[in-house]
């Protein structure tokens, strides 16, 4: 596991933050167990992902443990999720706080060393949209110890919790088409909001003519509610240059789109 990068503090410590985030694809996120570990243990929660269907109370808890060899002050707090547009994997807002809607019902507490807790979440009202798809943060700061050649080892460990929709509504609004460079080479994307209120993969075709032609498909790709991804329509290498026309069929879910768009390469 690698140190973040430090940052100076008041007086003469430094901290490093351990972590691992379990964002990822959401459609192909790992459940596996998070954990953020240093030299002398670290900090874990299971399950990887709260998931139920939104209601106000409780609906679900995780598990933290701590292998340091000394007391945490855990604090717990609900992020929304930062979605890249190009691969679609997200990470935790760590500026951001879904306190409005659900939080820990006990946020903050001491977790002494080789102990675990259960911590409970608790929906305080319903989210806009009817869902909500967010990162559980969870950070162990040690109590009483002295800084190490300037080092005070942390741990952050970010889990899922997926508050699905009782009246599913899948949504999308398609965007505009371009060539950009990706991964070396250049591709035909297409810009999509997901404005519904589920997880559903968004896939589909795309048929191009012009000085050249071409039918490509659409690789799934799952935008977190009210996130923009791009999804790529087809390689444009070995094409000639000049005016196209793409067709493109876009599917969520069981709805289906269909969307003209012109482009230049």
């Amino acid at each position: 596991m690698e140190f973040a990068r430090s940052r100076r503090l008041a007086g003469a410590a430094v901290l490093a933050v351990a972590g691992v985030a379990t964002g990822g694809v959401i459609a192909r996120a790992d459940d596996s167990a998070p954990v953020a570990r240093a030299a002398a243990g670290g900090v874990s929660l299971t399950p990887a992902a709260v998931e139920h269907t939104t209601k106000r109370g409780n609906i679900g808890r995780i598990t933290i443990k701590n292998t340091t060899s000394n007391t945490l002050r855990m604090t717990i707090k609900v992020r929304p999720w930062i979605q890249k547009r190009d691969d679609g994997t997200v990470s935790a807002n760590l500026r951001g706080n879904l306190s409005p809607y659900v939080v820990a019902k006990t946020p903050r507490f001491k977790l002494k060393a080789g102990t675990s807790r259960r911590v409970t979440f608790r929906v305080r009202r319903t989210p806009p949209g009817g869902s909500l798809y967010a990162g559980i943060e969870v950070f162990g700061k040690p109590l009483h110890v002295k800084a190490r050649n300037g080092i005070i080892p942390q741990y952050r460990v970010i889990g899922k919790l997926r508050l699905n929709p009782k009246h599913r509504r899948p949504n999308l609004r398609i965007g505009r088409a371009d060539v950009k460079l990706y991964r070396g080479g250049h591709v035909l994307i297409l810009a999509v909001r997901n404005i519904g209120n589920t997880l559903d993969p968004v896939g589909g075709t795309a048929s191009i003519t012009g000085p050249s032609s071409r039918n490509g498909t659409i690789t799934p790709m799952t935008p977190v509610p009210g996130q923009v991804v791009y999804l790529v329509g087809s390689s444009m290498e070995g094409m000639k240059h000049g005016n196209y026309r793409v067709n493109f069929t876009i599917t969520q879910g069981n709805r289906r789109y269909h969307a003209t768009r012109t482009f230049r390469y």
